[in-house]
């Protein structure tokens, strides 16, 4: 009877934080073993009297032992955001402050073309989503040469590759770009849950709660930058660059390599494809006579075009600039480097970046992360 009592309580006195954030948050339940998966569903009330048609979920998750932060974030559609999480064997057991924030607005980018010329009034831009479809547009800039992009919802991460609107042999625009979801935010509204996870041997205590001091700009954990992967001076920077870039079925040791950091071949030609041409037994390069867009067949078929592994047309790859590109890597058929792969053979190009980009290079492609997957494992 006393632990029905006890849970009423914790129940009553959650709903109560909740209802004076005006924040609904729903949780399956709140102890978990590995494996588990955590299912929630956070509403903004009366989202629209508040102002927040659009707004995002930010989902940071602290180990209270050790200050490990994992970070997540969704969309709110119709001021409704639902997830879930399965929790990963390596996570560590213990209690768990799942911290909720909703931020005003959708993803947007917006930034700056620096050392802009008086008659350059806009500029072209290449979306690559992971897995979908690409997108490209032209857009304005002001007189100091700043621009924003539509606010837009993809999961995962997307490629942004920025041109001149007079395509030139040599992209020479030097792009800064910021985005407000990885920048710093007061949020609108906020709720905190504790959950445990593993074998726990007791309950978290009013004495936990009150030592834990949430800091949305200290963290550690998973939001850090991978581990530098230490090189011998033996090898090639294209050696270098491969080890450090290439991933998952990129790393295959069958694919053959070329050049494009310390040898200029690439960099001279007149596309990547048609540097090609020629050095690769069976790959045959050709000008599509409807859309005069050069293609890649291997044994008649089309060979999949892949730019930092994100899957894209061939004709996309026309905004890239060969002496952008660090390396290109061909796999024969059947290369096998996503699920929806068929037979095909396979282009993966790498553009310039990091050390490898050269110390007086322009900036204008970029990386960016979206939003957490719907369903995503927490590790």
């Amino acid at each position: 009877m006393r632990k029905i009592l006890f849970i009423l309580i914790t129940c009553l006195s959650l709903s109560q934080i909740q209802a004076a954030d005006s924040l609904s948050i729903q949780l399956n339940k709140q102890s978990f073993k590995k494996g588990d998966t955590l299912d929630f569903s956070c509403i903004i009330p009366d989202f629209e009297k508040v102002k927040l048609n659009a707004a995002s979920l930010h989902v940071w998750i602290d180990h209270i032992s050790t200050g490990t932060r994992w970070k997540f974030r969704y969309p709110f559609i119709n001021g409704e955001a639902q997830a879930s999480l399965v929790l990963a064997k390596t996570l560590p057991d213990g209690h768990f402050a799942v911290n909720f924030m909703v931020q005003k607005g959708y993803f947007r980018l917006s930034g700056q073309l620096k050392d802009k010329f008086a008659d350059e009034n806009s500029i072209n831009y290449l979306m690559i989503p992971k897995n979908k479809r690409t997108y490209m547009e032209t857009i304005a800039l002001n007189k100091d040469g700043f621009f924003r992009l539509k606010s837009t919802l993809f999961e995962d991460s997307a490629y942004f590759i920025f041109t001149p609107v007079k395509k030139n042999a040599k992209n020479n625009l030097n792009i800064s770009i910021e985005t407000p979801l990885d920048s710093s935010f007061i949020p609108e509204m906020e709720s905190r849950i504790w959950i445990s996870v593993g074998s726990v041997k007791r309950a978290i205590n009013k004495e936990d709660s009150a030592a834990y001091a949430f800091n949305m700009i200290t963290s550690s954990g998973t939001d850090l930058l991978p581990n530098v992967t230490v090189v011998g001076k033996y090898k090639k920077k294209v050696e270098q660059y491969d080890d450090y870039y290439s991933s998952g079925p990129f790393k295959r040791d069958e694919a053959m390599i070329f050049d494009g950091i310390e040898d200029e071949t690439m960099a001279r030609s007149m596309s990547i494809l048609r540097f090609l041409e020629g050095k690769v037994p069976g790959l045959i390069i050709e000008k599509d006579q409807e859309t005069m867009v050069e293609m890649a067949r291997w044994r008649g078929e089309p060979a999949e075009i892949y730019l930092d592994e994100f899957r894209v047309t061939p004709q996309d790859i026309w905004i890239v600039s060969p002496s952008d590109v660090a390396m290109v890597k061909v796999y024969r058929p059947p290369a096998m480097l996503s699920p929806l792969s068929g037979a095909a053979g396979a282009i993966a190009i790498y553009t310039k970046r990091g050390e490898f980009a050269g110390k007086n290079r322009f900036k204008h492609s970029f990386t960016v992360k979206g939003y957490t997957p719907v369903e995503t494992i927490w590790q």
